[in-house]
């Protein structure tokens, strides 16, 4: 929470703006007050965003989503204008924690606690579909914990159902197939691009109720790829859920969808919840407090301070971070971070659906989707390349690779040892091409290495690599500047859970190389090398 500086605006249409409560690589949440004084969370998209046609499509979408549902469970929209130069959102300033900063501050929640969550949360879904929505994004930083009880945000990825989209002729702004959310949250079917129904949200209840009695989801795997695999195929471990509460998770968390409880049923099996004066654990109070104490600072004009955000900016839009040399500002050409996937083509995964993928150290996992599990064959597209994998060109059909790993060729100069193909990716469309290789100790069985090569492709050079650098602009918002390495066109060190790993992102025209390497004593320098070699091993068609 913060002053909003001296180029920031005074106005949002009537709301008088007194600091910002967040911000994003797409947008920021401003704390405003209204003209009798009313506190007001106004969303707005970022300025270089305005003239995307696409963006204002879905942000108007967001808005008339949110104007659905009522404000009991959710945050009231009290004013918007999708059309303004920056188009805005104004709801109800509601103060509270979220759920995800509460457990991470505080620790995990008692059963009372989590029977109360659980009432609040199925209680805000029957109104949320009851005004024909699925919300999509269900997680804790889009829950918070309030004096009243539970309020669920940002259904800024929220989907009218079939029936709500066919009354009122909504053609939609995903195609079949887009996988959108947040990995260790998604539903099964969520996961593998397959229509959903509001019973997806109820999985994703189920996981975050898992998440509220053990401090993560059943399904947080060391890698996104790990986490997406488990979502769709592995048993949850529900041991920490005491048995009162055990049966309904375990039924919100079945695979199948019809077998999952609706929230009015959800409400029956979790039976009244008992009336308190105090909704929440003392730290969710003590949260409050400081996060009242900051908003009284930042309103009397005194010096900046920090508190728990009341109105999470959506998790796939990072803080942002100087971003890498040469690279121009994002520009937005899709819903927030999703992986985009077109219906006709396939990628495969190496590990065939029988074969698990093995266990690596943790690491940093992605806060979107940007892997697909093994066994779930989902089709990309959208992008294009002057560089080609295995000899795959611009133009050229890259079905002669579609079942074959791309590693065999790529890594033959990468100065790593323990080559596994266990974990190898290859995929290829008209408009993508992607291979990942990985590396692991002989004997400890651990990950030390892996690499992907990310290509777009389809059109001119240009415009291929005008579109890798949109998209590498925007990634690199999280990151760390990598400067003066004698190749690529733009590169940044992305963070890591270890001082021992390093993951080095590097661009080149339409190609993006990524080294990740745990190699103790000098990781950076050896990142350096794996990136330089990576990249020398594909050739470039032009330039």
């Amino acid at each position: 929470m913060k002053h909003v500086g001296p180029d920031g605006p005074t106005h949002v249409g009537p709301f008088k703006v007194a600091g910002v409560l967040g911000q994003g690589g797409m947008g920021r949440v401003l704390l405003c007050a209204g003209p009798d004084g009313r506190l007001v969370a106004v969303k707005q998209v970022l300025a270089h965003f305005a003239d995307d046609e696409g963006f204002r499509a879905r942000f108007r979408r967001e808005v008339a989503a949110s104007r659905k549902v009522s404000g009991a469970y959710t945050a009231a929209v009290m004013d918007a204008d999708p059309d303004a130069p920056t188009p805005w959102l104004a709801s109800v300033f509601v103060a509270g924690p979220s759920l995800g900063a509460v457990v991470k501050a505080d620790g995990v929640l008692d059963e009372a606690a989590v029977h109360r969550l659980a009432a609040g949360l199925a209680s805000a879904l029957a109104e949320i579909h009851r005004a024909g929505l699925i919300h999509r994004d269900l997680k804790p930083d889009n829950v918070l914990l309030t004096e009243d009880g539970v309020r669920v945000i940002d259904l800024g990825i929220a989907r009218v159902t079939e029936g709500e989209a066919e009354a009122e002729g909504d053609t939609g702004l995903t195609r079949t197939g887009w996988v959108i959310g947040s990995p260790s949250f998604m539903s099964p079917e969520q996961a593998e691009s397959k229509p959903l129904t509001p019973a997806s949200d109820v999985f994703s209840l189920g996981s975050m109720l898992v998440m509220a009695f053990t401090g993560s989801s059943p399904f947080s795997g060391a890698s996104t790829l790990r986490t997406l695999y488990d979502v769709v195929h592995a048993a949850p471990d529900l041991s920490a859920v005491p048995v009162g509460l055990r049966g309904i998770v375990e039924r919100c968390l079945a695979k199948d969808p019809a077998a999952r409880p609706t929230p009015a049923e959800l409400l029956e099996l979790l039976g009244p919840v008992a009336p308190a004066g105090r909704q929440w654990p003392a730290a969710v109070d003590r949260m409050l407090a400081d996060q009242r104490t900051a908003i009284d600072r930042l309103l009397s004009g005194g010096p900046e301070t920090v508190s728990v955000p009341p109105m999470a900016v959506p998790a796939s839009e990072p803080e942002p971070e100087p971003e890498p040399e040469a690279e121009p500002e994002p520009e937005l050409r899709s819903a927030p971070v999703p992986v985009p996937v077109a219906d006709e083509a396939v990628v495969r995964v190496a590990a065939a659906t029988a074969t698990e993928p093995s266990h690596t150290p943790p690491r940093r996992r992605s806060r979107t989707v940007a892997l697909v599990a093994a066994g779930v064959l989902v089709a990309t597209g959208v992008g294009v390349g002057a560089y080609a994998l295995d000899g795959v060109a611009g133009g050229a059909a890259p079905a002669a690779y579609a079942d074959v790993p791309a590693c065999p060729k790529v890594t033959r100069n990468i100065a790593l040892t323990g080559r596994d193909a266990k974990e190898d990716f290859h995929s290829a469309t008209e408009n993508q091409a992607h291979t990942m290789c990985s590396w692991f100790d002989p004997t400890t069985g651990s990950r030390i290495g892996q690499v992907r090569w990310d290509v777009k492709r389809g059109r001119d050079d240009a415009a291929n690599a005008k579109l890798q650098q949109t998209a590498f602009a925007a990634d690199a918002a999280e990151g760390r500047r990598a400067s003066n390495l004698g190749f690529g066109d733009g590169a940044y060190w992305k963070s890591a859970d270890t001082g021992q790993t390093c993951v080095l992102y590097v661009r080149s025209g339409n190609l993006v190389v990524s080294a990740s390497v745990y190699h103790p004593g000098a990781c950076e320098q050896k990142a350096k090398e794996v990136a330089k070699a990576a990249l020398a091993a594909v050739p470039a068609t032009s330039g």
